[in-house]
């Protein structure tokens, strides 16, 4: 092996690392309890606080009165109660019914 083919591999297997760990993983929950845009925002910025969080997207759920959160997130292990415990003493106004991991956002 010459040394310029010793130095591409070296190199590539330092980024391989880097690379996993811009891997992003979306979560879904189905909610209950956001009334207002208020709502809306508390409970966005309770969850982007949560390990590796880079986006929260909140749409209407399927079922009336429920909403369709989705979470990206850097972290492959969040958890339901990790996301109840973010939004602290309203954890009992914002209900979260299901927390799951899934490979696409909500529409």
């Amino acid at each position: 092996m010459n040394r310029q083919t010793f130095l591409a591999a070296l190199i590539s297997l330092c980024a391989l690392p880097a690379l996993a760990a811009d891997a992003t993983v979306n979560y879904i929950a189905e909610m209950t309890g956001m009334v207002c845009a208020g709502c809306k925002d508390h409970v966005t910025a309770s969850f982007t606080k949560l390990e590796g969080v880079t986006k929260v997207q909140i749409v209407p759920g399927d079922k009336a009165g429920t909403q369709k959160v989705t979470v990206t997130s850097t972290s492959p292990n969040l958890t339901k109660e990790q996301a109840i415990a973010s939004l602290g003493s309203s954890a009992s106004t914002y209900i979260v019914h299901e927390w799951k991991k899934t490979d696409h956002p909500a529409n």
